[in-house]
């Protein structure tokens, strides 16, 4: 009998731990962010992001080149491919950011939607899409992209 009681505790107190696990996880990177990007070869980060939860909002988005952070910005350019395709509610969903002076080789670059909680208050990335590989020439030019 005391056995099943602390073997039901444990079970309880699992149960529990993953609930709040599964809420922590959920209400700090919210699954509801979508985007695209790609590099373009005038050397910008192109694209764009939406929030499923709230179709008519606003993207804050990040910029990450080789790990470092480059840019903050808002996703309110007018997108209507994206619009058209039915994977937003508004046009108004795209960024564009300028890449900074890289060296010569291969980089990274990774956007991220920012989430904010309400209360109390706390920031968090979220990546949109797949890391974006390209090289740079020795001018600085974009050259190669992978997929």
């Amino acid at each position: 009998m005391k056995l099943s009681l602390v073997f039901a505790a444990l079970v309880c107190v699992t149960v529990a731990a993953g609930a709040w696990a599964v809420w922590a996880e959920y209400t700090s990177f919210p699954p509801h962010f979508r985007g695209f990007g790609e590099v373009t070869r005038g050397g910008e980060v192109a694209g764009w992001a939406v929030d499923a939860s709230r179709p008519g909002a606003r993207v804050e988005v990040e910029l990450y080149v080789d790990g470092r952070f480059v840019a903050h910005g808002l996703a309110a350019l007018p997108r209507p491919d994206v619009l058209a395709a039915g994977r937003a509610a508004d046009p108004a969903c795209g960024y564009r950011f300028p890449l900074p002076a890289l060296a010569a080789g291969p980089h990274e670059a990774r956007v991220y939607a920012l989430h904010v909680t309400a209360k109390p208050e706390l920031r968090t990335l979220r990546q949109l899409g797949e890391p974006l590989r390209f090289e740079t020439n020795a001018e600085g030019h974009v050259t190669t992209f992978a997929p």
